[in-house]
């Protein structure tokens, strides 16, 4: 049986729990949303391709429209890609400096399946 001191201090305990994780919560948000931003510019250069992205950590994923990417050339959809990996690795090392890891950009379809990938070392 839990006495009732015991109680009311481990209340307190779980009570202040948030507060504390908070601030680095809200940081770790802002950081994500200025990536998340920096992401988004791709649906600007790519008007009618990239329709979406999303920053997972250490992954981009852009979401195209498949058949607007396969009328590009060649050239032009490995520009593309190219240019995402880099805007990324630019933006997560930006964001992080002085952190390593491998980071990976992942091309995904309207119902999120991958359909390139690609990573790069920072």
């Amino acid at each position: 049986m839990l006495r009732a001191p015991f109680c009311a201090g481990l209340f307190t305990a779980l009570m202040l729990l948030p507060a504390c994780s908070s601030s680095s919560h809200t940081s770790v948000d802002a950081v994500t949303a200025r990536e998340q931003s920096a992401a988004d510019t791709l649906k600007e250069r790519y008007k009618g391709v990239v329709l979406g992205t999303d920053v997972q950590n250490r992954t981009l994923a852009v979401y195209i429209d498949v058949n607007s990417m396969y009328s590009m050339d060649e050239q032009s959809e490995a520009d593309m890609k190219a240019q995402a990996l880099a805007l990324w690795k630019r933006t997560w090392s930006s964001a992080h400096p002085h952190k390593h890891g491998v980071l990976r950009l992942s091309l995904r379809d309207y119902y999120g399946k991958e359909l390139y990938s690609a990573s790069t070392r920072v």
